[in-house]
């Protein structure tokens, strides 16, 4: 039986405290800044590729300013043992299953239901399968674990897990939709939101179970490389 609130390590003071300004950059700044500069620097580039520059600065970034933390929660996986990939598995189960039973909860009140942020990942997979294979399934599951579950949950669970847990979920789920405000009906963007609740409190659950950030990036990796087999 797996032990729970087991974490075997946390980023230090200085890798919480750049993180921190990372994830405001990242929040509030870098989804406009960095394609308004790639457009401008490279007119010719289509939105395929500058997503996977947008990915690549992310993952290099999140890679450097946690490098202990990342080194050593590798570490901490291979002590952790089965256990890491346990935790990653029992998290994406559970994930199907709470999202789907989300989704068809929201599609029988708001029938016209549809997931914006799959929608986009599709078309531009459309125009580069390759690069948006890549960055949707190895580089953002690690950026967006190292803030949101490195940084946020473990940052703050100590002193209080279920602030710990609201704070996380929220966050993530507003990072997958704050893209499309103006975009797409108030309406539609908060169903968006719910849609991603269920998977964001999973991946709390891989990381609490397993006690490393691995799982919950293992867990992030298949939940993507799934969805995006699956398009067609």
């Amino acid at each position: 039986m797996m032990r729970s609130c087991i974490f075997r390590t946390k980023p230090s003071r200085r890798e919480t405290i750049w993180g921190a300004i990372y994830l405001g950059l990242y929040i509030l700044v870098l989804p406009l800044a960095v394609p308004l500069a790639l457009i401008a620097l490279f007119p010719d580039m289509n939105a395929a590729q500058i997503n996977f520059v947008y990915f690549v600065l992310n993952f290099a970034a999140t890679a450097v300013i946690f490098r202990k933390y990342l080194t050593q929660s590798i570490r901490d996986a291979f002590l952790a043992g089965a256990a890491t990939f346990r935790s990653a598995l029992l998290g994406y189960v559970a994930s199907i299953l709470l999202t789907g039973m989300t989704v068809s909860a929201i599609i029988s009140v708001y029938p016209e239901f549809i997931s914006i942020n799959d929608d986009a990942v599709t078309t531009l997979a459309e125009q580069n399968r390759f690069l948006m294979f890549v960055g949707a399934v190895f580089l953002a599951p690690v950026t967006e674990e190292l803030l949101f579950r490195g940084l946020v949950f473990r940052g703050i669970y100590d002193r209080s897990p279920l602030a710990a847990h609201a704070l996380t979920m929220v966050l993530f789920s507003l990072i997958h939709v704050s893209g499309y405000v103006g975009l797409y009906e108030v309406k539609l963007l908060f169903f968006c939101f719910l849609q991603y609740l269920p998977a964001a409190f999973c991946l709390n659950f891989a990381y609490q179970q397993s006690g490393t950030i691995i799982s919950p990036i293992l867990m992030h990796m298949a939940t993507n490389l799934v969805a995006f087999l699956a398009m067609r």
